[in-house]
């Protein structure tokens, strides 16, 4: 009976033995292998991504800014070539660079440069003529950059009275924005290209009657900007106009300049020089994918605007926008010699400051 009862322990003992062996066997092929890789692939996923976002810190080389939330008012309402600006927020280019910027449309250079001679905006966009003129003034402000380094005026005219030189003005109607820095420079404009004025017939209007006017052929000629009204008319009339870009015949004011209240620019160096590497950055990245770009800021302004002006407003600015091998934004001391004799001999300044009174390059990426 004892022998029976052991054999029976024996043979149960044996069996659980061999279970236990078994469901080690089960874990060992099993367990550690699976949880093993959802570790791994977790772990990969967050190695990439901290890879990423260090990398990114180290691409920017400048201290932390001194302040963070910033404005930049435009001096008008949306258009192409503001589209980097709005792709720098949209595609957290801004963000990226630690800021956190507000883009406001605005009324006019003259009233966006007062906002920032006030301190009531951080940045401010205009062209290069009202910040020199500002300046006179001894408003506090400097310019940063500008986006244009080529002026973006322009007279169009229709293909059955091309005005194609100065000289083609002579026995022409030109529409003209009352109180423009066109219609300011124009009369010396005229006499330097020994245009004789008594035979041009200047129309001055406001600015929505000049479109009309030149559309309804009531003139012959229209001062416009390349980078905004010309492809609108073109599309709206259905032919190619006639450009005359005032650059070519040695009138360059440059455009979409940015300036900045110079106590601001002092106190927040970091934050500056961080705002213009995000504007760089986005005007890069504007230009090599515009389609993408187009649609960001379409999406922001449906109302306002279409694919067909949005791009042709875009390769406009892009060919006047070269910057080889310098940031985008950088000035020169040429260019900002030119402006100021033309606005000297035009009497829009009595008096020329030193060039670094205007403006600066500190701030742009080096």
């Amino acid at each position: 009976m004892k022998k029976m009862k052991w054999l029976v322990l024996t043979t149960l003992l044996m069996a659980l033995m061999v279970l236990v062996a078994c469901q080690e066997e089960t874990s060992g092929a099993k367990e550690p292998e699976e949880p093993q890789n959802e570790k791994e692939e977790v772990k990969d996923t967050g190695s990439e991504a901290d890879v990423v976002e260090v990398e990114n810190k180290d691409e920017i080389e400048i201290g932390e800014p001194e302040v963070t939330d910033v404005t930049l008012r435009l001096n008008w309402r949306f258009k192409g070539e503001f589209t980097p600006f709005f792709v720098a927020k949209q595609k957290g280019i801004f963000e990226k660079y630690g800021l956190e910027v507000e883009v406001l449309e605005g009324n006019g250079s003259t009233n966006t440069m007062q906002t920032i001679s006030q301190g009531q905006d951080d940045f401010g966009i205009t062209s290069t003529v009202e910040p020199s003129q500002g300046i006179e003034q001894d408003m506090p402000i400097k310019m940063i950059a500008s986006y244009m380094n080529r002026s973006p005026i322009m007279i169009a005219s229709h293909p059955d009275t091309p005005v194609e030189t100065p000289k083609d003005l002579e026995g022409k109607r030109i529409a003209m924005s009352i109180s423009s820095t066109f219609t300011n420079i124009f009369p010396n404009f005229l006499d330097s290209h020994d245009v004789d004025a008594s035979q041009v017939d200047a129309v001055q209007v406001e600015t929505s009657a000049r479109n009309g006017v030149f559309l309804n052929k009531e003139v012959d000629a229209v001062a416009i900007f390349a980078t905004n009204e010309y492809p609108i008319f073109e599309q709206e009339l259905g032919v190619d106009l006639t450009p005359l870009y005032l650059a070519d015949f040695e009138y360059d004011l440059s455009g979409l300049t940015m300036i900045g209240n110079t106590e601001f620019l002092d106190q927040n160096p970091n934050t500056v020089k961080r705002f213009l590497a995000a504007i760089d950055e986005a005007f890069h990245y504007t230009f090599e994918n515009k389609e993408e770009s187009i649609s960001i800021v379409l999406e922001l302004f449906p109302d306002a605007t279409d694919e067909n002006t949005v791009s042709s407003q875009l390769d406009l600015l892009e060919e006047i926008s070269v910057f080889d091998n310098e940031a985008y934004g950088t000035m020169t001391e040429q260019n900002m010699n030119n402006t100021l004799e033309i606005l000297e001999s035009s009497n829009l300044i009595s008096e020329r400051a030193d060039l670094e009174r205007y403006y600066t390059n500190e701030y742009l990426p080096q």
